[in-house]
């Protein structure tokens, strides 16, 4: 009797292991509040690498609060900052959050994204190492001094640069536009880590309020294409490798989904002039992605930015 009950013991541990393993798993979400986080646990980072660094803290947007990340990488002869973060006060965080994890000077920022969220506490880097040189593509380097940025670029890569800081060799590459027209990624190759910052929103429905809707689905199958072990996002949680890795193929698949219907609302005859004039938006089918974080504020946005896409009314 007793090796009766032994074997039902272990049999029914074995029917449970499964349920605690997917328990486990992150909740797929970018809302700090489905993950179950708190404000007062961020900014946070973590090493994917040696001496690469992937940095979270938070953004407000539509209610919902998530991250905005960015890449801090340490070598022999200084830092690379990829992407900074939405104004002086989280600025200031970040600037705190490198002299944490090293007392080596910045030397370099590159700026990824255009966006304010990713450029706004640029002053306050710029205070703290008023010697950090601070590098964008063109595109994006014309949109920050039209909108008067306080921190403009004075160096700018339109195709790629190689930039040896140290031992360290990092890759700016252009490998097209999609969130913004003027979008840079970050490669080590060593490390094989890849900043995508806004191109990749990690579990967040794709943003396109400057978007080049079509193109962001070719730019990304470049970077899918290349040597990379960790992709990292520039909003939502960094998770582990794997997952970076598979989500960036849903994100993908997202962004194609929203392409895909608004060219069926298009060739159906619905009207979509823009976001807040969409009488095709009701009619949206937005399949699994209709579950994402932001969903519910990005997806008009999105369908409205398609249609401008396709009837050749996006800036040149």
């Amino acid at each position: 009797m007793r090796n009766l009950q032994l074997v039902a013991c272990a049999l029914a541990c074995a029917l449970l292991m499964p349920a605690l393993a997917r328990g486990a798993e992150p909740v797929r979400s970018a809302d700090i509040a489905k993950r179950g986080l708190k404000a007062a646990e961020f900014p946070r980072w973590k090493q994917l690498v040696p001496n690469v660094y992937a940095y979270e803290d938070l953004l407000t947007s539509a209610g919902v609060s998530f991250t905005t990340n960015s890449l801090i990488v340490v070598t022999t002869d200084g830092v690379v900052l990829v992407d900074g973060q939405d104004d002086p006060a989280h600025g200031k965080a970040l600037v705190d959050s490198i002299k944490k994890i090293t007392p080596q000077p910045l030397k370099y920022v590159v700026i990824a994204s255009d966006h304010v969220d990713h450029v706004g506490g640029n002053g306050v880097i710029k205070q703290a190492w008023p010697g950090a040189v601070f590098i964008s593509s063109p595109a994006s380097l014309k949109t920050m001094t039209d909108a008067k940025r306080d921190v403009l670029p004075t160096e700018t890569v339109a195709d790629k640069r190689s930039l040896k800081v140290g031992a360290t060799e990092l890759q700016i590459l252009n490998l097209g536009r999609g969130h913004t027209g003027g979008d840079l990624v970050v490669y080590l190759p060593e490390g094989k880590v890849m900043f995508l910052s806004e191109l990749y929103l990690h579990q967040v429905f794709p943003a396109m309020i400057t978007a080049y809707p079509s193109e962001w689905v070719a730019t990304l199958k470049k970077a899918q294409a290349m040597d990379v072990s960790w992709f990292v996002a520039g909003h939502g949680f960094i998770d582990d490798m794997a997952t970076m890795k598979a989500d960036l193929t849903e994100s993908l698949k997202a962004t194609e989904h929203v392409v895909a219907e608004a060219k069926r609302l298009k060739a159906a005859g619905l009207a979509c002039e823009s976001e807040k004039n969409c009488p095709a938006f009701a009619q949206a089918n937005l399949g699994v992605y209709g579950d994402m974080t932001l969903s519910a504020s990005q997806a008009p946005r999105a369908i409205a930015r398609v249609y401008m896409e396709l009837e050749g009314r996006l800036p040149k």
